[in-house]
């Protein structure tokens, strides 16, 4: 005996016959009926669902439109097969579209990207409250064993739900609009160290360009198409350019790698290392 269906607006509650038919028809059919159906008869628990992040911080219509979307995703993948109601599947993806909504809505700097962090930024308060109506003071530790989740995870996220995000383009204050930016510590070099290395740089490329100029021209195109080249050439194809076997190719590599570093004074520059760097390629490139 067929079912007929209602797309309605109603938040009547479906019978178990009455949901799986309709969940089989959009599973089999597509039926865009039956689907709107399952939708609408479930609307009411979105807005209860809604209810529990009231004081979250975005607005009960945010919320109900993203736990709409989660129920309308609930709705396409449910499997009328499996021994549960539409209600218990969608409850999971109602409730993990608004504590989206929620993370994303908190600040631009995204929080809350682990387990950890978001049983802290739902459950923080609550436990704070908990430990004060028993008259105990929420200390990290207390808070942390209550949330069961560590000590530092607690300390780091208590720090950024108490502050505000700023941005770094925005003026430090009404009479000073340099950005906050500008303040801010560099972790890199400074100038100093800066041209201090430039000049470490260009000490080491007239070292190693002197250096190359004591190999023979068969010694200087084995290292560059060794050590320089972005397909290093193997032994054997060295060998064959050159009408020479492999271990005679890897022999004058070793000899041209030995008189580099003779010539550096055994250690000014690690030649075998300083092929592979930009300086020592220069380098090499200039004498080749």
């Amino acid at each position: 005996m067929s079912m007929t269906l209602k797309t309605t607006t109603s938040n009547a509650v479906l019978t178990l016959e009455h949901e799986q038919e309709l969940s089989r028809r959009w599973m089999k059919q597509e039926d865009k009926a039956a689907l709107a159906t399952l939708i609408h008869a479930h609307l009411g628990l979105v807005i209860k669902i809604a209810t529990e992040f009231r004081n979250s911080g975005p607005a009960m219509e945010d919320l109900i439109q993203e736990g709409h979307v989660g129920l309308t995703i609930a709705a396409r993948r449910f499997d009328p097969s499996k021994a549960t109601r539409l209600a218990t599947y969608a409850t999971y993806w109602i409730r993990a579209c608004m504590m989206e909504y929620v993370v994303r809505s908190h600040g631009p700097v995204r929080i809350g990207t682990t387990r950890s962090q978001r049983k802290i930024f739902f459950g923080l308060g609550r436990a704070r409250r908990r430990l004060e109506r028993e008259g105990q003071t929420p200390s990290s530790d207390l808070l942390a064993n209550l949330l069961g989740v560590p000590t530092a995870d607690v300390e780091h996220m208590s720090t950024r739900l108490s502050g505000h995000d700023v941005s770094l383009d925005a003026p430090r204050s009404q009479d000073d609009e340099r950005k906050s930016s500008n303040t801010l510590a560099s972790d890199g070099p400074s100038q100093e160290d800066m041209f201090a290395d430039g000049q470490e740089d260009d000490s080491r490329k007239t070292l190693l360009n002197e250096a190359l100029k004591q190999l023979d021209p068969r010694e200087r195109a084995i290292l560059k198409a060794r050590h320089m080249s972005a397909r290093p050439m193997t032994l054997g194809a060295l060998g064959k350019r050159f009408g020479i076997s492999r271990e005679r190719v890897r022999q004058l590599e070793l000899r041209a790698v030995a008189k580099l570093r003779t010539y550096c004074n055994g250690g000014v520059i690690d030649a075998r290392r300083a092929f592979r760097t930009p300086v020592a390629q220069d380098g090499l490139r200039a004498a080749a």
